[in-house]
């Protein structure tokens, strides 16, 4: 048989391939696997906030109970206006201030307040305090802080019937 008797036909629907058109498939190809690839690390690196979270297993197991809490905490209707002004001198020296209302608006006293500043990229410069009721539904305290800069403020308040209540913001303090 010669191959004048074939009858295979060359598709010329995207031309003929040679060598550099080849080349150009195997390059973009390539050019599409990186750029990809540089995405998704872009994507996970500028998604990743940094915070150092000891047993994270163990907290996104029992994250239904975290979900029941918070829950529980939207059927009180209690609401804090979180404040944390600098106080100037030497340091860091910051006041935190909260006021917690119920549901109706009138202000909660005699609640076991505790406050904690802590950093979301930086381990063991956390500060946790009790704030002392300063006026009705008010309660505040002075923290030394070791840095200004980019700090969660965690407010939990404890009623006298059991309920819990809590309520993060973040703050910048300024240096």
């Amino acid at each position: 048989m010669t191959s004048h008797d074939s009858d295979y036909r060359p598709s010329s629907r995207f031309g003929k391939l040679t060598g550099r058109r080849v080349l150009a498939l195997f390059g973009g190809f390539f050019i599409i696997v990186f750029g990809m690839n540089g995405l998704m690390v872009f994507q996970a690196l500028s998604t990743f906030d940094g915070v150092e979270v000891e047993g994270a297993y163990q907290k996104g197991r029992a994250y239904n109970h975290v979900l029941d809490r918070m829950e529980a905490q939207k059927k009180l209707g209690w609401t804090a206006a979180i404040e944390a002004a600098p106080l100037g001198g030497s340091g860091q020296r910051t006041s935190l201030t909260v006021s917690f209302a119920d549901a109706a608006g009138a202000p909660l006293e005699h609640l076991a307040v505790h406050g904690t500043f802590w950093r979301p990229v930086t381990a063991g410069e956390d500060q946790r305090m009790a704030l002392v009721e300063t006026g009705p539904g008010t309660y505040a305290a002075v923290f030394d802080l070791t840095h200004a800069g980019n700090w969660l403020v965690r407010i939990s308040a404890a009623g006298p019937n059991g309920e819990t209540f809590i309520e993060e913001k973040r703050v910048f303090v300024r240096g």
